[in-house]
């Protein structure tokens, strides 16, 4: 039913002003092509980046900062003037958890008067939360996880040949404090020892 409507709406727009007919066109060629590039594979890259690090919750802490460290290896070596560089990540947290509650207000006042016609009256609020528990595929009962959130950056050091040519430096701490969302004062850039 809905499909008819639009084609009558599609050929009432075609039967009118051929610029009107030029646009509906290129806008149906637009989403057509949009359409079809989601089912088309796009081949990826040559080289091989380490893992995404969006499905951090899967990870242990250790390999997730593994995987930031080698992320920001990889991004940092192909900055000009970079040369040899190491990198290290620090970590506040690990993966937090938010879990659905659901939670209960309830009220009490009362209102009492006296023999002299003095108003007093008492206000009571308690709120009790609790966990919205769901049954996992093993019998347990387990809180309902709304959201993971990864873990938080201290701070990144950066050991590299270019440390001491300021533009170098300052390059790698933008890129860095961009990447991450982290203040410049939490990255730190320094010469590497010649072996």
């Amino acid at each position: 039913m809905e499909l008819k409507k639009l084609s009558g709406e599609v050929s009432r727009l075609l039967s009118g002003d051929v610029k009107l007919k030029l646009i509906v066109l290129l806008g149906l060629l637009g989403m057509a092509i949009i359409l079809i590039s989601q089912f088309i594979d796009h081949g990826g890259n040559a080289r091989s980046d380490p893992p995404l690090i969006a499905n951090s919750a899967e990870l242990t802490t250790d390999e997730y900062i593994q995987a930031l460290e080698a992320r920001l290896q990889s991004l940092i070596s192909e900055i000009d003037g970079v040369g040899r560089s190491r990198v290290m990540v620090t970590l506040e947290s690990g993966v937090q958890y938010v879990y659905a509650q659901e939670q209960r207000r309830s009220t009490d006042s009362t209102r009492e008067s006296g023999e002299d016609l003095a108003v007093g009256g008492r206000f009571s609020e308690s709120v009790e939360q609790r966990f919205i528990l769901v049954d996992t595929e093993f019998g347990r009962r387990e809180a309902l996880v709304l959201t993971r959130l990864p873990p938080r950056v201290q701070g990144v050091v950066i050991v590299c040949e270019g440390a001491d040519n300021i533009h170098v430096e300052q390059k790698l701490i933008s890129v860095v404090t961009t990447a991450l969302g982290i203040p410049s004062t939490r990255v730190s850039v320094v010469k590497i020892a010649f072996e």
